[in-house]
């Protein structure tokens, strides 16, 4: 990977905001919802979509995966309230 593309696929410092932001609102419809988890089949089910997208970014040095459209690492696939950001989304929540 050139360092043009490395650079592009790094947050900038204006989208730390927004990806804080993104998590805690995560985190409050998750809280508020009563923390539900999916199974591990819709786990793996969001997984395979995710690493499928243009948009998943997997550094295998480090083992961390992210998406780079909203920010959110792959923990983000165990919220039972949370759905893939695109629109129309290529997965939703679990609770409705």
């Amino acid at each position: 990977m050139s360092d043009d593309n490395k650079k592009d696929d790094e947050l900038k410092p204006d989208d730390l905001g927004t990806v804080a932001s993104n998590f805690v609102n995560a985190m409050k419809s998750w809280q508020s919802a009563g923390r539900p988890v999916v199974t591990k089949t819709v786990w793996k089910d969001r997984l395979a979509i995710c690493r499928s997208c243009e948009w998943w970014q997997e550094i295998a040095k480090t083992k961390i995966a992210r998406c780079r459209k909203c920010g959110c690492s792959s923990a983000k696939l165990l919220l039972g309230t949370s759905k893939c950001p695109l629109n129309p989304p290529k997965w939703d929540s679990v609770n409705k």
